[in-house]
């Protein structure tokens, strides 16, 4: 669990990081076709996709959607469902902007655009949700409090 501002802004890098280089290299595989020179293509597109990522997680997305996660969670639900109350509002968010980027990146501003987009949102958040849920928290989780135990980062923020 993360407790302060500091463990956010750090624990947000590692879950950010981790997906968008996952879900460009999935992409990139998904319009060239699984080869070296793919793999080269998506690493090569990581970093200005994950620094708009980065950006609109931690800036945007992240802001609002733990806002309507927490009205949406109830006392009963179990801290499994909370989280995936919460990724269902933060995946459905950056799935569609970082749709529309990927979309944006592929055909520009043309007629296709709409289309695009629409079938990008759809293979992105079909693949992203499980990915989060299931991969990237549990492992972001076990890697971070492995690298900073509890109480080993103080809230620059205060």
């Amino acid at each position: 669990m993360i407790i302060n501002k500091t463990e956010n802004l750090v624990h947000t890098f590692f879950c950010v990081c981790f997906m968008a280089f996952v879900m460009t290299t999935y992409n990139t595989f998904l319009n060239q076709g699984f080869s070296v020179d793919t793999l080269k293509d998506s690493w090569l597109r990581f970093p200005f996709t994950f620094l708009a990522a980065f950006v609109l997680e931690y800036f945007i997305v992240g802001r609002h959607g733990m806002k309507l996660a927490f009205k949406l969670h109830q006392q009963y639900h179990t801290p499994f469902q909370k989280k995936a109350i919460t990724s269902l509002v933060i995946v459905s968010g950056m799935a569609t902007i970082m749709s529309l980027y990927g979309s944006i990146l592929t055909v520009g501003f043309s007629k296709d655009l709409p289309l695009t987009w629409g079938h990008n949102l759809a293979i992105n958040f079909v693949f992203a949700y499980p990915l989060i849920v299931f991969v990237t928290l549990p492992l972001v989780g076990f890697v971070f409090r492995k690298i900073f135990p509890i109480g080993s980062l103080v809230d620059i923020a205060k």
